[in-house]
């Protein structure tokens, strides 16, 4: 009688041991596929690659020029009855006020730069216009200069790349200025899309040991 206790007391010991094991295994969560893990806002992600597969830009470069490049989301309207939506990397105004305002973008360079070159990203699918400059500003005067402008031409659903060069280059003086890229679309519409923009830069030789540590 003992025995035949024994043998059942370890066999409930040990369907309860089974039961606990295959208990925990079907708890385990399934894997789980984001569906947007290859997309950022709204726009798919290629996978990690060495920087050298990447293609490069076919914006032609300059050599000695330093470049920086913005997404058209880094510029901010100029008024804020001016709204905007984002597209992936681009935005693009919904509603323009009276008055001509704009989007744009301060930025900052090392003392004693120059600025050569500026080119700006978009698409003109419609027959107005869209104004791009550079521009500086004066604090204490309150006072803006264009120092270099243009216009895209044509209505079109592909990109329109915009090179402006600065000839001569803008002496950077940080003391008393600071410079700014404007875009004025003339629709309240994705036909007039700002994906962003690029400023090309040279620096003295004596200067750029201090700029690189």
């Amino acid at each position: 009688m003992a025995r035949s206790f024994a043998l059942l007391a370890s066999l409930a010991l040990v369907l309860f041991g089974l039961w606990l094991f295959f208990g925990q295994v079907g708890a385990q969560p399934a894997a789980q596929t984001d569906p947007t893990a290859a997309w950022d806002e709204g726009r798919p992600v290629t996978a990690e690659v060495a920087q050298d597969d990447v293609a490069i830009s076919a914006v032609p470069t300059t050599p000695g020029t330093y470049y920086r490049t913005f997404s058209g989301t880094r510029f901010q309207p100029t008024s804020s009855t001016l709204t905007y939506l984002a597209l992936g990397g681009a935005i693009y105004a919904t509603a323009l006020p009276p008055g001509a305002f704009s989007f744009s973008l301060d930025f900052d360079l090392p003392p004693g730069a120059a600025i050569t070159e500026v080119v700006f990203f978009v698409i003109d699918n419609d027959a107005t216009n869209m104004d791009l400059s550079l521009r500086s500003y004066n604090p204490e005067t309150d006072a803006f200069t264009a120092l270099k402008s243009a216009t895209t031409t044509g209505a079109s659903p592909t990109l329109q790349t915009i090179v402006i060069p600065v000839d001569p280059p803008v002496q950077v003086a940080n003391a008393t200025t600071s410079y700014r890229l404007r875009v004025a679309p003339g629709v309240a519409s994705s036909a007039h899309l700002l994906r962003g923009a690029r400023i090309g830069y040279t620096v003295p030789q004596a200067l750029l040991p201090v700029i690189s540590r």
